[in-house]
């Protein structure tokens, strides 16, 4: 009877078929498989480059293929896996024919295989319950693979000639499989726990603390790279060595592995093999599940990078660089050519110049260039500290160092400048007693805080600046001679604004330029009556002085045009006497001041030029002429009779 016939057979006796390899039937048929014709068309080779997503699970498969094929070799038996779209994955032996590289019911028809990928059930198609008709000596079983979501993954197989006993042969598929799942979660479970194992190792390493994992008898187990740097930078040393041994006469660490008492933030001087170590520590029992200590975990925060952090947060901090220092003149360009020079090295600066020459900005250049640019930069001011509080902010104190000492204890500067620089502005002013304390430390690269005995290391870079003449002070006594010579490795003058005058005009804009100011305020400003002025000034104060007297004069302009009567007093004396009344200085009395009659003729010139464009901008308007030049109207009628300009006349 033909295949397709059958079927009405079949469903009529369904009392004596297996339902579903009735409806497998009918999906095969609608399929349009052909049972009498090889499915050369419909089926392709299997692709031996396909990447299956589950590797390790065909490993196991395959190993228990194998274990399956040696208990029936001989019997004519095949060990067939396949994917979940039909495809033939491995089979043991090999199977040669072509058009059986896919088993699926769109391919091959009613099958154990492609049947139990399509109802994800185990099932066995004996002899001619196989729609195909080449498949009608066999019998074909199979069980499905699925995950812990019942998602099939795969389905095994097996194919043997249908006058052999298959009875037992689901049941064992069955265990088998259960076997394969078991194994394949274990080698999942494991790859999990090795990616994991492998994440929390570079997670250890790539701390910036270190950590230092000890048994209960305080011998290190593992520790990670910045632990190993900070005790030394040799790992395998500090390996060797017991940490209860580094950690000797420390109570918190006797504590923690005796009492199983944590701490925290505890600031050590540590003896390791490389040297002493200055940190912070914090320690944590590890307990087992009856409550017994097991040992512990250290965590270490290097001291350097603690005060690193806290001068980035609270400190002072190095933001200018030599190209935020303006200036064109031959003086500053040589100066800023020997502070770039200085700063390749880790020699001590000293810096020498005036009052508001720009030191501090000389300073923070040098580290920004420094190969300490990633390190702190700490600025005292040794003038503006009182003298019997110099030496406990340079060096630090311990709790109890004197009356009103901080408790716990307080880091100096030099402390906190490790692994940066220290900038010791106004060294000129450091009390003689301090200077002694501060030679030692240069020397020794070790710091005592007050009240202790204990040293710390220190590796700072040191820039000093004075304004006065410390080499006049060694001669006083008031300045050790030592001390001069180990700070004046390398001297630097900054020169007086005086001695750079060219550069007061790029000054000037460049403050009016941070000031946000607009053209035609730096035009009311930067008038040449006013320059010429400036410039014939001696500026005391230099740089600073200057930027005080551009910020001044932009507020002023900001409503008016500015004339030099607008200069401050001490400018406008020129040093010719003294100055004269606030009354006399304005413009309607100018031609009384005798040391100003020079400058009449140009200012009148810039004066009558500026009420032309203006008559010529407000078309004639008076009001609005006046308003502008920040005159009355009575004295606008007066400048123009005096200069000759009438209402309607343009520029």
């Amino acid at each position: 009877m033909p295949k397709p016939q059958a079927i009405d057979a079949f469903t009529s006796a369904s009392r004596e078929i297996d339902p579903a390899v009735v409806s497998s039937w009918q999906r095969s048929q609608q399929a349009g498989v052909d049972p009498h014709r090889t499915p050369y068309e419909r089926c392709f080779p299997y692709k031996a480059d396909l990447i299956y997503k589950y590797p390790e699970l065909l490993d196991v498969a395959a190993i228990a293929m194998n274990d399956i094929y040696k208990s029936l070799k001989g019997s004519g038996f095949s060990v067939l896996l396949a994917d979940p779209e039909g495809w033939l994955i491995e089979s043991i032996p090999p199977i040669k024919q072509q058009w059986l590289n896919n088993w699926s019911e769109e391919v091959l028809g009613t099958n154990a295989i492609g049947t139990c990928i399509k109802t994800g059930a185990a099932i066995q198609i004996s002899a001619a319950q196989h729609f195909h008709n080449d498949l009608e000596s066999f019998t074909t079983s199979a069980v499905p693979i699925t995950d812990e979501h019942g998602d099939l993954l795969l389905a095994l197989g097996l194919i043997g000639p249908s006058y052999e006993d298959h009875t037992r042969v689901l049941s064992m598929l069955h265990k088998v499989s259960k076997i394969i799942v078991n194994k394949w979660q274990v080698a999942e479970q494991n790859k999990k726990l090795s990616l994991y194992s492998s994440r929390l190792k570079d997670i250890f390493n790539l701390m910036v603390d270190g950590v230092v994992v000890v048994s209960s008898d305080g011998d290190i187990e593992d520790m990670n790279r910045a632990a190993a740097k900070i005790l030394g930078n040799k790992a395998g040393s500090c390996k060797a060595q017991a940490l209860k041994k580094i950690f000797a006469g420390k109570t918190c660490f006797t504590s923690m592995l005796n009492s199983a008492k944590p701490f925290s933030d505890v600031e050590l001087l540590l003896d390791s093999p490389a040297g002493r170590v200055h940190c912070l520590a914090s320690g944590q029992p590890s307990m087992d599940d009856k409550g017994h200590i097991t040992g512990g975990i250290v965590i270490l925060h290097s001291i350097d990078r603690v005060h690193r952090m806290v001068n980035s947060i609270y400190g002072t901090r190095a933001e200018l660089n030599f190209d935020d220092i303006i200036g064109s003149s031959p003086a500053i360009r040589n100066t800023i050519k020997l502070a770039r020079l200085a700063a390749d090295t880790m020699s001590n600066i000293l810096l020498q110049g005036e009052s508001g020459t720009g030191k501090e900005i000389f300073a923070q250049a040098i580290h920004n260039h420094s190969s300490c640019c990633q390190g702190p930069f700490v600025a005292i001011n040794c003038g503006a500290i009182p003298r019997e509080l110099i030496g406990s902010e340079l060096f630090g104190y311990v709790e109890g160092a004197f009356t009103g000492a901080r408790k716990g204890g307080k880091a100096g500067k030099f402390e906190m400048a490790a692994g940066g620089t220290l900038f010791l502005d106004e060294i000129g002013d450091m009390p003689l007693d301090q200077q002694v304390v501060l030679l030692r430390v240069l020397q020794e690269k070790l710091v005592t805080r007050i009240g202790d005995s204990k040293s710390i290391p220190v590796d700072v870079r040191i820039i000093c600046a004075s304004n006065k003449d410390l080499l006049v002070g060694v001669e006083k006594g008031t300045f050790r001679q030592d001390l001069y010579y180990r700070l004046n490795v390398i001297s630097i003058s900054i020169p007086p604004l005086r001695n750079r005058k060219e550069d007061i005009a790029l000054l000037m804009r460049h403050y009016l330029s941070k000031l946000g100011a607009e053209a035609v305020i730096v035009d009311r400003i930067m008038n040449p009556a006013i320059m010429h002025c400036l410039s014939k000034y001696n500026w005391p104060g230099n740089v600073r002085e200057l930027q005080n007297i551009t910020e001044r004069l932009a507020i002023m302009a900001d409503s008016q045009p500015l004339t030099i009567t607008d200069l401050p007093p001490e400018i406008l004396t020129l040093h010719q006497g003294s100055v004269p009344d606030a009354a006399v200085l304005r413009a309607d009395n100018i031609e009384k001041v005798p040391y100003l009659q020079k400058k009449q003729n140009l200012l009148a010139e810039q004066e009558s030029e500026l009420i032309l464009s203006l008559l010529q901008k407000y078309g004639g308007n008076l009001t609005q002429v006046a308003r502008a030049m920040g005159f009355s109207r009575t004295t606008l009628y007066r400048k123009l009779k005096l200069y000759h300009i009438s209402q309607n006349q343009r520029t």
